[in-house]
């Protein structure tokens, strides 16, 4: 019997009263035909490709609270992490890398960190790693708790980083 994998994404946004778009499970299916491994595990190993997420480099809730539900499906804004899971061999990358250890809150170096800073890093090494334990004290606010200018700083990154465009979905 396979263990239930949570939705930290969704268990977040339901606080705020959100739920994902109907259209998620295929946008989410697309990606990881694109991307069908974890980004930050070396390509061809075993845990790259166990425990896969979709997560989204702009948190989904944050993007539909200020005014960017775009950027829900959007691949744009989506990068392929690990989790670990019962029984399979993930580094946790999910957990580590995109959301800093706690998924009340974001990395928006996720691609970077992914890609570069944490790549082929275990669990443990990540964690003994200066440069993320200091990452980890200056992640993106949560939501409730972010000030008006934190928000508007967050909407201009936002807009610059994924400029508005008439986005479709990515054919078969």
């Amino acid at each position: 019997m396979s263990k239930k994998v949570i939705d930290y994404g969704a268990v977040e946004a339901a606080r705020f009263g959100i739920s994902r778009s109907p259209l998620w499970y295929e946008v989410q299916k697309k990606h990881l035909q694109l991307q069908p491994e974890c980004v930050a595990c070396k390509p061809g190993s075993v845990s790259g490709k166990e425990g896969l997420q979709v997560h989204h480099m702009f948190p989904f809730h944050y993007c539909i609270l200020l005014g960017r539900p775009d950027l829900e499906l959007d691949q744009r804004n989506l990068i392929t992490l690990c989790e670990k899971e019962k029984s399979c061999t993930a580094q946790d990358h999910h957990l580590l890398i995109g959301h800093l250890d706690d998924f009340k809150s974001s990395n928006l170096k996720v691609e970077v960190d992914a890609e570069h800073t944490y790549y082929n890093m275990t669990e443990d090494q990540i964690k003994d790693n200066k440069a993320w334990q200091a990452e980890k004290v200056n992640k993106l606010t949560p939501f409730d708790k972010m000030t008006q200018k934190e928000k508007d700083d967050y909407v201009a990154l936002m807009n610059k980083t994924f400029p508005k465009t008439n986005m479709t979905l990515p054919e078969d």
